[in-house]
């Protein structure tokens, strides 16, 4: 038995470390680590295969399949009174039902992930709960809520020194002003956003900033200030090839042509909006209909893309492999 759990364990964590370079065979590995789990009869175990099936599901697109293997962990970690594996099940729950849109579920699993996570003393995973609630408060046009929310977030990355945290507030928190029509708050946080983002050496993430700082220059008539931060944030974008990012930034482009009257500009730059936004919605939706391929369970080696897991090295390997559970943060801007 010790030996199946052991074997969960590793292919979890090799399967979460491919989950994003190779998820067929990050899928295999999950799929092994559920049949040592079922043959430990240990619902703990059981329960980190599930989850990281669900993982996979909800970075396929799949929120169908994704629900189903989270709810699958969950029940079984309340079954075991696993306090901080209900909240991280609850967690990637709160994300899959919030890319559902099913919002009440989504708060109340937010919601219980706070509170469990608060009684546990992890104000990490809790300043991620409250940057969560914050986001779809924002997306709901509840403006005050989400405020409350990024503002809370912000005083919990900042007592643990969670730089990263705190820019993705301060991104959040400029993003509400620009709601409220509050431009200089919007600058501001903006400005203290990007500092940190500074001294993260996330230049990538500079981009949104920048997006930011130049709607807020737009909206107080500061074209030359605005379009050269727009500028900035292009040549991130190009860098990086940020496309989300560009998709803002062609929409902020056509909103200066607008400004100074050529429309025939700002029209063809919206036409490339659209043309991109197609594009990217029709390659999500090639990834949410490709299915995992089902290749049979082996006692030998796994053998996908080029990956092979050969069970000499196993007993050299296990011992160093942890045994926590791992899960989806959803750090969105």
């Amino acid at each position: 038995m010790a030996h199946d759990t052991n074997r969960v364990n590793l292919f979890y964590n090799e399967g979460f470390r491919h989950r994003a370079s190779d998820p067929q065979y990050s899928y295999d590995c999950a799929r092994l680590a559920e049949n040592y789990a079922q043959r430990a009869n240990q619902p703990y175990y059981t329960a980190k295969a599930f989850n990281l099936l669900g993982i996979l599901y909800y970075r396929k697109g799949d929120l169908g399949a994704a629900v189903s293997h989270h709810k699958e962990a969950l029940a079984l970690r309340r079954l075991i009174r696993d306090s901080a594996g209900i909240a991280l099940s609850l967690v990637n729950l709160g994300n899959a039902y919030s890319e559902m849109e099913l919002y009440p579920q989504a708060e109340a699993a937010y919601l219980e992930a706070l509170a469990l996570n608060t009684d546990l003393g992890q104000q990490k995973q809790a300043g991620n709960c409250l940057l969560n609630l914050g986001v779809m408060a924002a997306g709901l046009k509840k403006a005050e809520a989400a405020e409350s929310y990024f503002n809370l977030a912000l005083a919990n990355a900042r007592l643990r020194y969670d730089y990263e945290l705190q820019a993705s507030c301060l991104n959040n928190l400029a993003e509400v002003h620009l709601m409220h029509g509050n431009f200089d708050a919007a600058r501001a946080n903006a400005i203290n956003s990007l500092k940190i983002k500074e001294l993260m050496d996330n230049d990538m993430d500079m981009a949104d900033s920048y997006l930011i700082l130049s709607k807020a220059s737009l909206k107080q008539q500061l074209v030359n200030e605005g379009k050269n931060y727009l500028r900035m944030a292009d040549s991130i974008i190009n860098r990086f090839g940020y496309l989300a990012a560009r998709l803002q930034s062609l929409m902020l482009h056509a909103d200066y042509w607008v400004q100074e009257k050529n429309y025939e500009l700002a029209y063809q730059t919206l036409n490339r909006y659209h043309q991109l936004k197609d594009s990217l919605e029709l390659a999500n939706e090639d990834v949410a209909d490709a299915s995992f391929t089902e290749t049979p369970l082996k006692a030998g080696a796994i053998n996908s893309s080029g990956h092979s897991f050969p069970y000499f090295y196993f007993w050299l390997l296990f011992a160093a492999m942890s045994g926590g559970a791992i899960f989806v943060y959803r750090f969105r801007r």
